[in-house]
């Protein structure tokens, strides 16, 4: 048998390991048990920067890496040591992480085995993403805001620190999952909550909702919740983000609530007047025009330019007088609480399109008698509008409708004049719009204005029907 052929055997397989360790991006040494090198990989420079010729003049792999990284006798007690994080110097000062695995072998003439690979670039990724999440949740802390995970087919759920502590529990305190989350969920808001999520997850859709929660520590918080569905025909995950919205609920709530003493402050205020334009200034104004009528009657005989100056006064003063008494009407109008919403309305109308000379359609359903404070309201929205409609419509004419549609009680101002720009003026904050606002909200209430540029103007309030007290 000819003897070239295992050796030409072998020496294809020794060629066929080098190429391969040469394209392999790990380093691998074998050692001796005294740590002296009995095999260095052609690739080391890869890692190392060092040749095989350097690495060979260190002798031991203590030198390479920086150190001994098994004690005597270790390896044999534990069969192999897998994963040693270790950080070396390459050549040129480069600073380099490792991932080492070290096991018994008995091959080139040695009995240790070293695979080094380079997870330099995986752990400054860990690391930038650690930073990351740091700094996420940082900035989900700074708003309180929470995240969570949900992966539907398990029903496995996650959830952030900050959300633990949004429902009132320790971070990590148990496993959450969705029908949880819903035991957490105000009563009243519960149903909507679960239709809203689920619906979204069916539709691999968004979702957007505020809510309240009942903390495990028994305290009361508003949420907002917003999220996104994901799958592929069915629901497979939704990840979302839970926002402390208490806070600021209590400044928005303490806001309304200052809001609605600043109108009941101004209402009574107007009532003062009123009263005493009406029992003060305008009996004075009668009294000074009876006078002026007694004059005239006196001076009779008087020069004809005296008489017409007589008669302007009073023709003056009978104007003031009238100017007087709607003004009084408008700051309270007694006839509101005398005859009702619909006189007052339609009373306050023919007064604006006699002094303004506007014609102004009035339409009035049946509407059953109101509690006051809403009577007032819709009261005072009409004023507001109709005023707006007088500065600002460039039109003659107007609307006035009010109706009732199911438990709600509907005022409609409307104008086919100039219009305006909604988000402009919304931008501004004109002082109109935001009385006719929170006045409709203190009757939870909402105000609706439709507008544009050339396209007139609707101003239309719906309020729950609320009663008289009796």
């Amino acid at each position: 048998m000819d003897d070239t052929v295992p050796a030409l055997a072998l020496q294809e397989s020794e060629e066929l390991h080098r190429v391969t360790l040469l394209s392999m991006s790990d380093a691998v040494f074998i050692t001796n048990d005294g740590g002296l090198f009995t095999y260095i990989c052609p690739n080391v420079d890869v890692i190392f920067g060092h040749t095989q010729d350097e690495v060979r003049a260190m002798e031991r792999i203590s030198k390479l890496l920086g150190r001994d990284l098994i004690e005597p006798g270790q390896l044999a007690a534990s069969g192999e040591l897998r994963n040693i994080e270790h950080e070396i110097e390459a050549k040129g000062g480069i600073r380099r992480v490792l991932l080492i695995h070290i096991k018994p072998v008995a091959i080139k003439k040695g009995t240790i085995l070293y695979v080094c690979r380079d997870i330099t670039d995986r752990k400054e990724s860990e690391q930038m993403l650690q930073r990351n999440e740091e700094r996420l949740t940082l900035a989900l802390e700074a708003a309180s805001a929470g995240t969570w995970d949900w992966h539907v087919p398990s029903g496995e759920m996650t959830w952030s620190p900050e959300t633990y502590r949004m429902f009132g529990e320790q971070p990590g305190a148990w496993p959450p999952s969705f029908e949880s989350f819903l035991e957490r969920v105000h009563p009243l808001d519960r149903d909507r909550v679960a239709t809203t999520m689920t619906e979204a997850m069916d539709r691999a859709a968004s979702y957007e909702t505020e809510f309240r929660v009942l903390g495990y520590d028994q305290i009361e918080r508003w949420v907002m919740g917003k999220g996104k569905a994901l799958g592929n025909g069915k629901p497979l995950r939704m990840l979302g983000v839970f926002v402390d919205l208490t806070e600021r609920n209590h400044v928005v709530q303490e806001l309304h609530e200052l809001g609605g003493r600043l109108i009941n402050a101004y209402e009574q205020e107007r009532i003062r007047l009123s009263r005493e334009i009406h029992d003060d200034v305008s009996q004075r104004v009668g009294l000074l025009s009876a006078e002026l009528g007694v004059l005239r009657y006196q001076l009779s005989n008087a020069p004809q330019s005296i008489q017409d100056q007589l008669a302007r006064l009073a023709a003056e003063t009978a104007e003031i007088g009238s100017e007087l008494h709607r003004f009084s009407h408008e700051l309270h109008p007694a006839r509101l609480e005398q005859l009702g919403l619909e006189a007052s309305i339609r009373g306050f109308c023919e007064d604006l399109s006699e002094a303004r000379h506007i014609n102004i359609g009035v339409n009035i359903g049946e509407v059953p008698a109101l509690e006051m404070e809403l009577a007032v309201c819709l009261y005072r929205i009409t004023q507001e509008a109709l005023h707006n409609v007088v500065k600002h419509s460039g039109v003659s004419s107007a609307s006035v409708a009010l109706t009732t549609d199911g438990g709600q009680v509907v005022l409609s101002v409307a104008d086919r004049g100039v219009g305006f720009d909604r988000a402009a003026v919304r931008q501004k904050g004109t002082l109109g719009l935001v009385s006719m606002r929170e006045r409709a909200r203190l009757v939870q209430g909402e105000l609706l204005v439709k507008s544009g540029p050339g396209e007139g103007t609707t101003v239309e309030v719906r309020a729950p029907i609320r009663p008289p007290l009796q």
